[in-house]
């Protein structure tokens, strides 16, 4: 009878035991699966963060569109045109330039969309093309140069203002590198149109 009870309490505890590690099993496959959705939560969080910041990235870039869009939107069919542009220089900081130069181009000035172009043409050839804006006084317009391997980056920036049906001045400035600037006096004529 000892024998039977003996035999008993080992199965018993054999099958208890057994339970036991089938438990421990599903219980770290739990904590296995778990483990893996918290990950994947995790990498979902960054994600949704990733694309917050490139909707945050695009609605910026969008407001100064529209920032930039609203300060140009003022027309006026007298831009539009060629124009005939001397250019005399009126200081300089910067070597190679002096008081006294001068330089004459062609500006072709149009509306593209919003802003104002301003394409300028010396012998024939486009030399630099300027974007900007008319605020109903003023027309500013720049260009940046600072991808250019050859020449020092540099920041031109125009302002004009209507002084006739056909004429404009105003002033040209260049600012390059450590502070070295070129300031020009401007005067423009409209080309008179071949089909009046």
């Amino acid at each position: 009878m000892i024998r039977v009870i003996t035999m008993y309490l080992m199965v018993v505890l054999f099958c208890s035991g057994c339970g036991l590690r089938a438990r421990e099993e599903a219980v770290q496959k739990k904590e296995d699966e778990l483990a893996q959705r918290e990950q994947q939560l995790s990498l979902r969080e960054k994600s949704l963060a990733l694309r917050e910041e490139e909707v945050l990235e695009l609605k910026q870039k969008l407001d100064s569109v529209k920032t930039k869009t609203d300060t140009a939107l003022v027309y006026n069919q007298q831009l539009i045109g060629e124009w005939n542009v001397k250019m005399t220089c009126t200081e300089t900081t910067c070597p190679g330039s002096a008081v006294g130069d001068t330089k004459t181009e062609t500006w072709n000035i149009g509306y593209d969309s919003s802003f104002i172009v301003a394409k300028a043409i010396a012998s024939d050839k486009l030399v630099r093309v300027y974007t900007g804006s008319y605020d109903g006084n003023m027309l500013t317009l720049t260009e940046n140069i600072t991808d250019a391997p050859t020449e020092p980056a540099t920041k031109m920036t125009i302002r004009l203002t209507l002084t006739g049906n056909d004429t404009m001045e105003g002033q040209r400035e260049i600012v390059r590198e450590n502070d070295c600037r070129i300031i020009y006096s401007l005067q423009l004529s409209k080309q008179k149109s071949s089909s009046k």
